[in-house]
Parts: C-alpha cells; sequence; structure tokens
C-alpha cells in the first residue's frame, strides 16, 4: 500500500506541468486529431475499438504510453519512468495532491494504460489495464447483462469474477454513474468527427457545488455507434446514441481535463476467441455475493505491495 501512495504522488506530480514547446513527442490530441479525416457513413456493429484515456498537454500520457503491462511489474515501470522527473516537478508534489485529490485517485484507478473493446452483434468485450488491475468485461446487450473477469497486476493469483447486470456494475464503482438530477444538460450544434465518426456535442454543468462531484463534462456522442456500448465505459451517462469521447473537468474552473476517447475503430469480423474473457472459479452473483465481491475488490484495488 505505501508503495501505490509513492507512485500516486509522483502521477500527479507529473499531472501537473505540461509539456514545454517542442518537447517530447506528438500529443495524444493531436494524433487522434490526425485520425479523424475521413467521415464514415455506416452503423458500427462488429470490429475492434481501441480506447484512450489521456490528459491533453502534459507528460503523463507520455509516460503511460510506455508501460507495457505484458512486461510484468507495472508499479516497478513506473518508477523507473518517473526517476527523469525535475526539480520542478518534485516541487509541486504537495501542491497538486492537496488541490486534486479526487484527480490523483482517478488517475490511479482509471484504466489508463490499455483499453480496447471488440464487438459483434449485441455483445461487446472490453479488455483494459489499470496501473492496479487487469479487468476483462463481457456485455450481453440483449438483456443488460455481464461478465468481469478482475487481476491484481502484483499478484496475478489475485483474481475475481462475477456475474452482474447492468445497474449491480454501477453500484460497485467499478462505473462511475453520472446522476442526471445533479447537472444541466446543453446539446449544442458543435459537432466533431471522432474515429472517422462524427459526433454531437453536448455539455452536463453541475447545478449545486456537490462534495466528489464532477464540475462539468462534456460528451460526443455518435448515431452510428450502438448505444449499449455506454455500459462499459469507465463514465455511464444516459445518452441516446454510443458515446464516443468524454472530457472530464474536475470543476467549473478546471482547464486540465481527463480525456477518454475512441482512438480507431475498425469495422471487421470479430472471432469466438477474441470475444472470449478469462474466468477465475468460483463465478460469483452480483446479486446473492455482494458482500463477497466486495471484500474481494477492495484486495485487488489496495492490498499489498
Amino acid at each position: 500500500m505505501k508503495n501505490r501512495i509513492i507512485l500516486l504522488i509522483a502521477l500527479v506530480s507529473i499531472l501537473s506541468c505540461k509539456n514545454g514547446q517542442g518537447q517530447g513527442p506528438q500529443p495524444e490530441s493531436e494524433q487522434l486529431e490526425s485520425l479523424g479525416a475521413n467521415n464514415t457513413e455506416e452503423n458500427f456493429s462488429e470490429g475492434r475499438i481501441d480506447v484512450v484515456i489521456h490528459f491533453p498537454g502534459n507528460r503523463l500520457s507520455e509516460i503511460l504510453n510506455k508501460v507495457d503491462p505484458s512486461k510484468g511489474d507495472v508499479q516497478q515501470q513506473m518508477q523507473n519512468l518517473m526517476k527523469d522527473l525535475s526539480q520542478a516537478e518534485a516541487e509541486n508534489i504537495k501542491k497538486v495532491m492537496e488541490a486534486n485529490p479526487i484527480l490523483a485517485m482517478q488517475i490511479m484507478f482509471a484504466p489508463m494504460l490499455k483499453n480496447e473493446i471488440f464487438v459483434r452483434e449485441d455483445h461487446a468485450l472490453a479488455k483494459c489495464d489499470g496501473l492496479i488491475y487487469h479487468l476483462e468485461n463481457k456485455l450481453d446487450g440483449d438483456n443488460d447483462t455481464g461478465v468481469v473477469f478482475i487481476q491484481s497486476q502484483h499478484d496475478k493469483s489475485n483474481q475475481l469474477t462475477f456475474k452482474y447486470d447492468k445497474d449491480y456494475f454501477g453500484e460497485i464503482q467499478l462505473q462511475t454513474r453520472i446522476d442526471m438530477d445533479m447537472y444541466d444538460r446543453e446539446q449544442t450544434n458543435d459537432t466533431d468527427v471522432i474515429a472517422d465518426y462524427t459526433c454531437t456535442k453536448a455539455i452536463y454543468t453541475l447545478k449545486n457545488s456537490t462534495p466528489m462531484a464532477l464540475g462539468k463534462l462534456e460528451v460526443w456522442t455518435s448515431g452510428r455507434m450502438p448505444q449499449s456500448l455506454n455500459f462499459i465505459h469507465p463514465f455511464y451517462l444516459e445518452e441516446e446514441h454510443g458515446i464516443m469521447k468524454i472530457a472530464i473537468y474536475q470543476d467549473m474552473d478546471s482547464d486540465m481535463p481527463m480525456m477518454y476517447e475512441f482512438k480507431k475503430v475498425t469495422p471487421t469480423p470479430v472471432s469466438d476467441s477474441e470475444m472470449e474473457i478469462q474466468q477465475s472459479q468460483p463465478v460469483y452473483s452480483g446479486k446473492s455475493d455482494a458482500q463477497t465481491i466486495a471484500a474481494k475488490l477492495m484486495g485487488i484495488m489496495f492490498g499489498n505491495p
């Protein structure tokens, strides 16, 4: 647990320091813009989606892109990469930790490293990696049920598999559900081409100051993307169409959003093997084993080191 706190502090210090002119590789946001040159006019029903979570204009995405979960010990990889922090970055640690505790926790627990979604008919399988866990989430869109497999990045034997319905998935905090009653929603006339699909933009703003609530969200949706995919995003909003991009602002005055975005959408046949989810035993039920599931999730998220 101590090592995770150290890692959390260092991550936030990186986040607070934006890239200078001409430093580092092309920003993630610019890479994404270069992919959205065409405009697909067919509905997406089968294929693969590559997803990225990034922070425009800072070094965090650059560093996270170098972490490879397949090489093991994700936390050690991060610590090695962060040895190049400058004195100025180190001095920002205390200030940023005090000002952005919610953002810091989001960085720690969001699937920042790798995200891919396989879609076939009314089924979707999301596979993602965070700093602490590997997660697979298979959704049956016909009846809004699914199966989750989650595994500790540090201890691969620390695993959990459970079945759920869409309401339970939000209750256990594997998905942040936005309470629509707390926000004003504005449908704008803005459009953007994201991963070759034209999207329209809506803005959610918090009505009243509320502890732990997000201040603002900008949401891009496409009528050509299945609405059922919204149930496997880290953030869920009751949108009529499929969400392809979300900008999450901690408060109304923030100028540093966390971006969740479809980077590439590839319509292609999906095989049975690509739709397979790992499973550990026993397979728990969200309805009858809620306490056991919660305890095991805590062990994966907060266990040593």
